[in-house]
């Protein structure tokens, strides 16, 4: 039996009863509105979604424990501690939604208790996200990547309660703010190039590969022999490599698949390298690399060039505390770019370079072409002006 009564300051309420509790006292659960009509659609709803599945038991779970069952389920799958922290990071940055006061208890006669996720609307998922987007409190913005991410975990851990917990998904309507522009990758420079060519170490075929050829860490991991012609000194690619099902799989995008067209540099270096395995990059059992084998060839490659190129091979790199890093490190995915910058410097078409990168969508090459020509421009004119002078002075 529902109640119903005004209330001292103003506002209607009406209670629907759950039953009894474990201690045998009959439990209710109140809602409030402006007026006697609200407050009752209020308590509707709430038997409406009790009927489809809700569990009254659950009826106060607040957004901090729907993460907290999100993170358990990700953690039954198997997913790694890395992405759990990840999940943990992201509930943390809801911190006004976690902290914020229940509607039904927003007056100073009551204690203030966190807000149950389904009284969270869209509204306040996107005014945190926006805030985030922007310098606030002191805190520079996150980049529309992160929130992005961030979006994405809530609107993950508010399906995951359906229909036990709520009834719908509040993040559905929001928007990921454009939020920081993206930090630039700088291409590697030529000294950094000569590293990598003149240096032995087991990650320098996927160096040489990937600074050389554009592809994307997926798909050096993916290619085999039979997808390189070094006659014609070419790459198809087709496929690409799932880290986390550990399989391969289809290309991204159609534009994915492609045929790169490869220098004499790297065409010379892959003909001195065919070891007979199956795969161009593999593990010491001739297996594709996982993320792991990936993430620990990079860290040595980049601990024995700082000890070559950073201390003139003066020290040990596996000294007690580690050796400081006296090198600009640099990433796979940097080699990548940088062979995106060799073709703008090369002359090569925009199209073509489209074509040779893989981007479904060219206004990502344009993109990079043109913070080149911002970057070069200066240099341009000078030659521009070095021409003209030139020019002026043999026809005076």
């Amino acid at each position: 039996m529902a109640k119903n009564k005004k209330r001292a300051d103003g506002r209607y309420s009406c209670q629907v009863y759950l039953g009894k509790g474990p201690d045998g006292k009959r439990k209710y659960k109140t809602f409030y509105g402006s007026t006697l009509r609200e407050a009752r659609a209020a308590a509707d709803d709430f038997r409406s979604a009790v009927s489809k599945g809700m569990d009254p038991e659950q009826a106060e779970a607040t957004l901090g424990t729907l993460y907290d069952n999100l993170i358990a389920a990700k953690k039954a799958k198997g997913i790694g501690q890395k992405s759990l922290d990840r999940y943990e990071d992201n509930k943390n940055h809801w911190g006004p939604l976690l902290n914020r006061p229940a509607a039904s208890l927003r007056s100073a006669d009551f204690q203030q208790v966190d807000a149950p996720a389904s009284e969270l609307r869209a509204a306040d998922f996107q005014k945190v996200l926006n805030n985030l987007a922007d310098w606030h409190d002191g805190k520079p913005p996150l980049s529309h990547f992160t929130l992005t991410n961030l979006r994405g975990s809530a609107k993950a851990a508010y399906d995951l309660a359906i229909p036990e917990i709520v009834m719908y998904n509040p993040l559905v309507k929001t928007i990921t703010p454009a939020g920081a522009a993206p930090e630039p990758r700088d291409p590697l420079t030529e000294e950094q190039q000569r590293w990598i060519r003149e240096t032995p170490h087991a990650a320098q075929r996927a160096a040489m590969l990937l600074l050389y050829s554009g592809l994307r860490r997926s798909e050096a991991t993916a290619l085999t022999w039979a997808d390189i012609d070094l006659d014609d000194a070419t790459i198809t690619v087709n496929k690409g490599y799932d880290f986390r099902a550990k399989k391969v799989k289809i290309t991204k995008t159609p534009a994915g698949v492609r045929v790169v067209s490869i220098p004499k540099v790297l065409v010379d270096y892959l003909r001195t390298q065919q070891d007979g395995c199956f795969y161009v990059l593999h593990n010491h059992k001739g297996q594709q690399m996982t993320e792991q084998g990936w993430k620990r060839l990079w860290e040595s490659y980049m601990r024995d060039l700082n000890v070559k190129y950073g201390y003139d091979g003066q020290q040990n790199k596996n000294r007690p505390g580690g050796l400081p890093m006296r090198i600009d490190a640099f990433t796979p995915h940097q080699l990548r770019h940088t062979f995106c910058t060799l073709m703008y410097f090369a002359g090569v078409d925009v199209m073509t370079a489209r074509d040779q990168m893989g981007h479904k969508d060219i206004s990502v090459t344009l993109g990079i072409y043109t913070a080149l020509d911002k970057k070069f421009k200066k240099k341009k004119i000078n030659r521009l002006d070095t021409y003209l002078k030139k020019s002026c002075t043999q026809s005076g």
